[in-house]
């Protein structure tokens, strides 16, 4: 059977080896993780900046379809205006209907 007995400056030896490869590595991960968050940060920015001219398009969008429904509402209402004076105007002064919602 081989002998198992190992030198104590051997030990050490590995020992040093491992931790300065544990601190390389780490080093390494935070170097990995510092230019993931910097990537991270340029995305969100980026999805931010995207974010606030999608609200702004949007906002101009709804107040151009609320104009055009305000417009179609006062034609309809034109409309149902001249609608009623032509009917109102086969009676004669006295017995003429009086106008909804007045």
């Amino acid at each position: 059977m081989a002998d198992n007995n190992t030198n104590p400056n051997d030990q050490k030896d590995w020992t040093d080896k491992l931790s300065d490869k544990a601190n390389e590595l780490k080093s390494k991960a935070s170097e990995k993780l510092e230019k993931a968050g910097d990537e991270a940060e340029k995305v969100w920015d980026k999805v931010e900046d995207k974010a606030e001219d999608i609200w702004e398009d949007t906002k101009k969008t709804a107040g151009e379809w609320k104009d055009k429904a305000e417009d179609k509402l006062d034609d309809l209402k034109d409309g149902a205006k001249k609608l009623w004076d032509r009917i109102t105007d086969k009676f004669d002064d006295d017995n003429k209907p009086q106008q909804p919602g007045k």
